[in-house]
């Protein structure tokens, strides 16, 4: 009983704590389990400067971040690939980087990437051309 009281007198209603209900989520569908940790994305870093990273499995990319060691600017490049692709490339999505700066991107919902995820740098926009490995990544998937 609430201890709680209405200014007309009248006691304030109780309600009953329910457990909060989480939507429906393509990783639980994916199996990932129950536990609501395991809802969250998973987490993979380049552990040294790196020209490029490479996820080889299909999944939902939340976000990344990605930190440019070069004094130039550089173009980051997100495929949909299982390897990296050839100097030459289409990418799926660019992004430009500023020289010695930090470029972070979300995507919620997240983007699926059917084949895998490919994000590199490259020294020119519309197509490939793998830059240096003086940049760090931080991808977020599930």
């Amino acid at each position: 009983m609430s201890n709680l009281i209405y200014d007309d007198g009248a006691p304030a209603p109780v309600y009953p704590y329910e457990e909060p209900v989480i939507p429906s989520d393509p990783l639980m569908e994916r199996g990932r389990g129950t536990d609501r940790y395991e809802l969250l994305p998973d987490n993979f870093r380049s552990n040294a400067l790196a020209a490029s990273i490479v996820i080889a499995q299909a999944h939902a990319l939340y976000g990344f971040t990605v930190n440019n060691t070069n004094a130039a600017a550089q173009y980051i490049q997100v495929f949909d690939s299982v390897t990296l692709p050839a100097d030459g490339a289409v990418p799926d999505v660019l992004f430009t980087i500023a020289g010695a700066s930090d470029k972070g991107v979300l995507w919620l919902p997240p983007r699926r990437f059917r084949r895998g995820i490919v994000i590199c740098n490259s020294s020119t926009a519309g197509t490939k051309t793998i830059g240096s490995a003086d940049c760090f990544f931080d991808v977020q998937f599930g």
